[in-house]
């Protein structure tokens, strides 16, 4: 059986799963679909190659993400009209909205596949035996839907096999320019720069509401508990990894500090002997920090090689965080990231300080204009150095928060209102432009005077032009005085990624809305 695996954005789902059906002598390959923005439509050639690309494989996979959906739907009827004999889908959106792509999916596979898809693969060419195999939607002869049980998944997940970074496994077809393309050790992950990322755990001990994580964990016996690989099984893929000329390592679970001490030290032996790389750590939580040791931790991590961290703090304003389901106060949040405050790494200027990355969630619908202020005194006051990472808050599937925007009628659309929702940037308006300016400054050491913030918003209620324009005006100023003076800004957190200040207008969802545009995007408008 040929089976060929279809990814759009997500990465190493598809990797993995090609050498899970490799071990069980299935032949896979994984198509991963690359230049590709959320708003863009498939052009014909771009699917009339993709499907010639497919032409000889018995099955073919589909995963993607919700803000995909739109693309999908439409990729995955091109391939049915084509006559693909099998077509199931798979990944974060579909195991969410499973009756969704049951419109042109013959079967969906729900969340997790390792042990469910080599299963399907085996009966296929018995329907009645799929009755059987938990954690699947597919159709009978009658066309109805048939939903089994719940899915079973790994426990132990040093028995999945590591990703694929084999250019025999492994094309991609880039959108842009309708051209198939061998992945490089520098474009295998997003953002290149050899930098290898890499899942140590799975599961969250969280609960938050906009989060998928929390619907996943009531899906399958064992998924509420963190399963976390062993040390020895981390080191070894990143050995190959490293052989393969891989330079850097992004852990990309939220997990990491759920490691015991133990298992750090022994991280830390393994790590400095065999790696001695510069890695960063992704998806903190600040509860993270409440264990007493998570000090010794930090100040382990840092002696393996720890270079960068990203910590979701999400917002300023209790109210919000309740809603998130955060489990920590505003106000607490600067004492919990207190541990990361010039933090010194192993290695040499200018990457000899830790570089920190917080997360914002923006444009809530409930908030007003005090959890706006709250968010940004937060901002503004927390650590000395740090870079931004701004998101819109996306109505993610069945998570908490997609329920309370359809109780509440913020989803009046799913295609605009969900999938389309966030693409981009932020709402244009001058919270988030204070946001912007606050963020440029905080990751060049600075601050703004926190009177100057309630003097511009002030100004704004009397003349929003103005208020804008002067916030604009300090934007430039910084980025001018940079340029004259040839400051290299490759050593910040998210390197010269504020640099330039736009607005630009939607074409989709809703449309003429004016939203900021982070620059390091291209714009989707």
């Amino acid at each position: 059986m040929k089976v060929l695996l279809i990814s759009i954005d997500l990465v190493l789902g598809a990797r993995i799963l090609v050498n899970v059906l490799k071990e069980k002598d299935v032949e896979a390959k994984n198509l991963q679909i690359v230049g590709v923005r959320y708003s863009d439509p498939f052009s014909e050639d771009a699917l009339r190659d993709i499907y010639e690309f497919s032409r000889g494989y018995d099955v073919v996979g589909l995963s993607f993400n919700s803000f995909y959906s739109v693309l999908a739907a439409r990729l995955g009827k091109y391939l049915k009209s084509r006559g693909v004999k099998w077509l199931i889908a798979g990944g974060t959106h579909v195991t969410a909205m499973p009756e969704e792509v049951m419109s042109y999916a013959d079967m969906a596979v729900i969340y997790e596949a390792e042990l469910t898809l080599p299963r399907v693969l085996k009966n296929l060419d018995s329907p009645g035996s799929l009755r059987d195999i938990g954690g699947i939607v597919f159709k009978d002869g009658n066309g109805q839907i048939i939903r089994t049980g719940n899915p079973q998944i790994e426990l132990d997940l040093d028995n999945i096999p590591f990703q694929s970074i084999s250019n025999e496994d492994i094309t991609y077809y880039n959108v842009r320019n309708n051209t198939f393309e061998e992945p490089t050790v520098d474009t295998f992950f997003p953002h290149g720069h050899r930098n290898y990322y890499v899942l140590t755990s799975r599961g969250c001990p969280f609960k938050c509401t906009y989060c998928s994580s929390s619907f996943f964990a009531k899906l399958a016996e064992g998924s509420q508990k963190v399963r976390k690989r062993s040390v020895d099984n981390i080191i070894s893929e990143m050995k190959t990894a490293k052989q393969a000329g891989f330079e850097a390592f992004y852990i990309a679970d939220d997990n990491f500090l759920s490691f015991t001490l133990k298992e750090i030290e022994n991280f830390l032996e393994l790590y400095g002997s065999q790696i001695n790389l510069p890695f960063s750590a992704g998806g903190l939580n600040p509860n993270n920090m409440r264990a007493k040791d998570s000090s010794k931790k930090i100040e382990i991590l840092l002696k393996c090689g720890l270079s960068d961290v990203r910590i979701g703090v999400q917002s300023g304003s209790d109210r919000t965080l309740k809603i998130f389901n955060r489990s920590y106060t505003a106000e607490e949040v600067p004492e919990l990231l207190k541990i990361f405050e010039n933090r010194k790494t192993i290695w040499k200027e200018p990457n000899d300080k830790l570089r920190i990355a917080v997360d914002f969630i923006c444009d809530s619908p409930w908030e007003d204009e005090r959890d706006k202020l709250d968010t940004l005194g937060l901002a503004n006051n927390l650590l000395s150095t740090y870079g931004v990472f701004f998101n819109t808050l996306i109505y993610l599937p069945a998570t908490d928060i997609y329920n309370l925007a359809l109780k509440e009628g913020w989803i009046k659309d799913k295609e605009k209102d969900i999938y389309l929702r966030g693409i981009g940037g932020l709402e244009d308006n001058i919270y988030n432009r204070l946001l912007y300016l606050i963020a440029v400054l905080k990751e060049r050491g600075g601050k703004m005077p926190d009177k100057m913030i309630s003097h511009i918003l002030d100004l704004h209620k009397k003349d929003p032009d103005l208020a804008e324009t002067l916030v604009d005006f300090i934007m430039r100023t910084i980025n001018d005085v940079e340029d004259h003076h040839g400051f290299n800004a490759s050593h910040l957190t998210l390197h010269p990624y504020l640099k330039g200040f736009k607005t630009w207008e939607k074409t989709v969802g809703q449309k003429g809305k004016k939203v900021l545009f982070r620059s390091y995007h291209e714009s989707y408008g």
